[in-house]
């Protein structure tokens, strides 16, 4: 006869009935945190519900940043002339700005083929131009991707996630902006879109931030 006293070590392992259930139900619990992340710093509130106030914050800190290195630039030219010596950093053989960016220059041509006529974007992974592509006759937008490794390696992704949806939306039922090719030039890697109107946040600063109906997202 075992002693009433030792407990069920074996038994108690091979309950699988209701009050096992209820065991495992509690266990579980315990595993719940008490305090859970606000649900204002969500990043799928903050890239729908908050959508216009992330766009504000976005372009706060890359003007911001933008400024300092502004400041920072006229404080080094104004030491070096004081020191009776002129700032001689050259970025990708003078084709670069200190920011990686390349230095456009309207009416040049590029491959033989697309002649840059003006700026018309620029943001934290390069520069977007309105250029006139002379093979088939139209205009076009052409995004410059920062002379850097990690913009590079992110806009390279970039191409392959619009190849995929652009190759299975033939007849632009879904309205994915066309990437017409892609190029290396002077160490820039360079976006061939289809020339649009406005983007996004431009079109919500147009209508000073009160968003847009969804006839006309649709």
């Amino acid at each position: 006869m075992s002693d009433p006293h030792q407990p069920l070590q074996h038994h108690h392992h091979q309950q699988h009935g209701p009050m096992q259930q209820l065991i495992d139900v509690a266990a579980m619990q315990t595993k719940i945190p008490n305090s859970f992340r606000d649900s204002s710093t969500a990043p799928l509130r903050k890239l729908s519900v908050d959508l216009i106030k992330t766009y504000k914050h976005i372009n706060e800190v890359y003007y911001a940043k933008k400024k300092r290195r502004a400041v920072g630039a006229i404080q080094g030219d104004e030491t070096g002339n004081k020191k009776g010596k002129v700032n001689a950093h050259i970025y990708n053989d003078g084709y670069d700005d200190s920011n990686h960016d390349y230095i456009v220059n309207p009416g040049e041509k590029w491959m033989d083929r697309y002649e840059v006529d003006s700026l018309i974007g620029k943001g934290s992974f390069g520069q977007v131009v309105k250029a006139f592509d002379h093979v088939d006759q139209e205009h076009v937008a052409i995004k410059i991707i920062k002379n850097k490794k990690p913009f590079l390696n992110q806009a390279q992704i970039e191409v392959k996630l619009l190849e995929l949806m652009n190759s299975n939306d033939r007849e632009n039922k879904y309205y994915i902006v066309r990437l017409k090719r892609n190029f290396m030039f002077r160490n820039h890697l360079c976006l061939v879109f289809e020339l649009l109107s406005y983007n996004l946040y431009d079109l919500l600063r147009n209508t000073n931030f009160r968003g847009v109906s969804l006839n006309l997202t649709r």
